[in-house]
């Protein structure tokens, strides 16, 4: 068991490089790419920074030059995206060029299928100060390629001709066509066409898994998207379908259709026939801000306690860094508050518990909470932005920690981990949201059945918790 109370972090810097690469004007943007991206220290009055802002929430996975090699990227399955060389998977142009609106809203929305998270805390401001950041950033690199590769050709490439080799306007987006009601000769058609064009990568029964010689334009194995699970990078609704179908998905074997509009809704409907209509919101995450629950009788730690069974139950997305058939999904989370105790009441399933192997990852859970206003979502600021965190597993059990008032039961049963943790409100109450401000909380958990660590472990977004003064649980 771990409880603890990290010290407070000193503000990230980095090295500043007065050397900067030549400005690339792309519509009215134009910017100044360092050589050495740095965090500035106060942003200019009125101005949202792409650049600080990227360095801050998407260079972690992604790197200070958007060539996927952040801290964390050699940990996640899918990779993040080297913007230097990969096409841009999620896109509604008939070029293959994203629009400004179309990384807004993978910016925004996350993509469920990977560890990518959404910022929709972020305003439209900040959304789109970030995506400019990432376009120039992505062609400023592409620039300097095709300028290294006519040096090792012994020639010298002007920066506006290596420019101009780089496409910079999207392409005019496809259109939907008007919609086809999904009658049963429509259905029919569809999957008449699935069978004949789709089920070679995504299987007769649209769970793909049939395939293992995919590739993607690294040469990184790839699956077909199982239909059956739900689960949609661009989204699930038709319109997130007919896109992926007309436009493709760049840089993977997924190519793109031109279909007539009958062949196209035909087919969009029979893909909507094999989906869970659960499964993609099941799967995504929201940031959310979270209130305790009063109660007027004293909080029980056991899970079973009647006292919990008047309090509301929320499902909170999880997403793995690994996409595996191990991963944890979410969980079921209730939150109550008494007079003078914080509780949390986290369920979720785990077919197979027990105690780890000496040296192997047990099934764990771990709450964390952060005075920090956004905290970095994935390394170092989720370790280093954290003011205390709770951290239970399988093989060390229950536990008390006197100096907070923590204490932590646990049970399995009927297929599920049920583990209560009840926080005492009169030591430093602020580091639990109770105060002027909300505090962030996150939330981990583990499924060792995933071997190692990097493959275990399940993360949500930094969530928000506002409790009430010991006392005053209204």
């Amino acid at each position: 068991m771990k409880v603890s109370t990290p010290s407070v972090r000193a503000p990230l810097t980095m090295s500043l490089s007065t050397a900067t690469l030549p400005v690339l004007g792309l519509g009215v943007f134009s910017f100044l790419i360092p050589a050495s991206p740095s965090v500035d220290p106060v942003a200019p009055a009125n101005q949202v920074c792409g650049r600080r802002l990227y360095l801050r929430h998407c260079s972690p996975c992604h790197g200070d030059f958007g060539l996927g090699d952040g801290p964390g990227a050699e940990t996640l399955d899918p990779k993040p995206r080297d913007f230097s060389r990969e096409r841009f998977r999620l896109v509604s142009t008939v070029d293959g060029i994203p629009t400004q609106e179309d990384l807004i809203e993978v910016i925004s929305r996350g993509i469920v299928g990977s560890a990518m998270p959404p910022h929709d805390h972020f305003s439209q401001d900040e959304l789109a100060a970030v995506a400019n950041f990432i376009l120039v950033l992505t062609m400023n690199r592409r620039a300097e390629i095709f300028q290294e590769l006519a040096a090792e050709e012994g020639e010298e490439l002007e920066w506006e001709e290596a420019i101009a080799k780089v496409p910079l306007e999207p392409g005019p987006p496809v259109s939907l066509p008007p919609a086809h009601a999904p009658t049963l000769d429509l259905l029919a058609e569809g999957e008449a066409y699935f069978q004949q064009n789709c089920a070679s990568c995504h299987d007769a029964d649209g769970r793909g898994r049939l395939r293992t010689d995919l590739l993607d334009e690294q040469d990184r194995p790839v699956l077909a998207r199982d239909f059956q699970a739900g689960i949609f990078k661009g989204g699930s609704r038709p319109v997130d379908i007919f896109r992926r179908i007309r436009c493709g998905m760049p840089g993977t074997p997924m190519p793109a259709y031109e279909l007539s509009p009958r062949e196209a809704w035909g087919l969009v409907h029979f893909v909507e026939s094999l989906i869970d209509p659960r499964a993609q919101e099941q799967a995504r995450q929201r940031h959310q801000l979270f209130r305790p629950e009063t109660v007027q009788e004293p909080l029980d730690a056991h899970p079973n306690a009647e006292i919990w069974n008047s309090v509301s139950t929320q499902w909170i997305a999880l997403a793995p860094l690994q996409w595996t058939e191990t991963r944890v999904p979410g969980f079921e989370l209730q939150l109550a508050q008494d007079d003078t105790t914080l509780g949390l009441r986290l369920s979720w399933s785990d077919s197979t518990p027990g105690l780890a192997a000496e040296g192997a990852t047990p099934d764990s859970l771990t709450v964390r909470f952060s005075q920090e206003p956004t905290p970095q979502f994935f390394c170092p600021g989720r370790e280093d932005e954290t003011s205390e965190y709770w951290e239970w597993d399988a093989n060390s059990g229950d536990f008390d920690y006197e100096p907070l008032g923590v204490s932590v039961r646990s049970i399995h049963e009927n297929g599920k981990y049920e583990v209560v943790i009840l926080r005492k409100l009169e030591a430093s109450p602020d580091r639990v949201g109770v105060g002027t401000e909300p505090v962030s909380i996150g939330f981990e958990i583990r499924n060792g059945a995933g071997g190692d660590p990097d493959r275990s472990q399940n993360l949500t977004v930094w969530h928000k918790l506002a409790a009430h003064p010991a006392g005053d649980a209204r």
